[in-house]
């Protein structure tokens, strides 16, 4: 089953607060691994996220995730960790912020100098942008298993989000051909 989106911008670019604590059983937690920043939790339902969230995008079938390097036509992929539906990161995984997009609906993904596109309709690109577009406006329906589809929704055709485990790296396709991705928001 998929569910679609609705943008939802706070006002204050934070996420809502749910109010829940975890209780402290005095075991090392994936929050430790990464010196306090949070923690980055599976997204099972599209409905959880909102402009000014960060999130990551992994791999849904391999311990990867998008990193940090911009090549030529695409992104490489980093090794991460996974605890049952948390995610360890390190400094060269992508921390992207959730914005609105240009269409009601989709979401903008800001990498910090851009924002990833759908770069192409006769070759595989996932590139960086300066200048919001329809081509860097994703659609997002996840799963309940936390399988993410993320489409952009400009003219350009090769624009399904993907995971291409042969090559190691993520990159726009014109079908759901290539590996699944999952999203990973970060939590206070």
């Amino acid at each position: 089953r998929r569910k679609a989106i609705t943008v939802t911008d706070t006002g204050n670019g934070e996420a809502p607060d749910d109010g829940g604590e975890t209780p402290d059983d005095g075991g090392e937690t994936p929050e430790d691994d990464q010196d306090g920043e949070g923690l980055w939790l599976l997204v099972t339902d599209a409905s959880d996220l909102v402009a000014g969230d960060q999130i990551v995008v992994a791999a849904s079938e391999a311990n990867v995730a998008l990193s940090t390097n911009q090549k030529s036509n695409n992104r490489g992929q980093v090794d991460i960790t996974k605890n049952g539906l948390s995610l360890v990161i390190n400094d060269d995984v992508q921390v992207i912020t959730l914005e609105a997009g240009t269409k009601a609906g989709t979401y903008a993904f800001n990498v910090g100098n851009g924002y990833l596109y759908a770069a192409s309709s006769s070759s595989n690109h996932l590139k960086t942008e300066t200048t919001l577009s329809d081509n860097s406006s994703w659609v997002i329906t996840i799963t309940e298993e936390g399988v993410a589809s993320v489409v952009a929704q400009g003219e350009n055709t090769r624009n399904v989000m993907q995971h291409n485990e042969t090559s190691s790296l993520f990159a726009c396709y014109s079908s759901a051909s290539q590996k699944p991705i999952a999203l990973y928001k970060k939590t206070n």
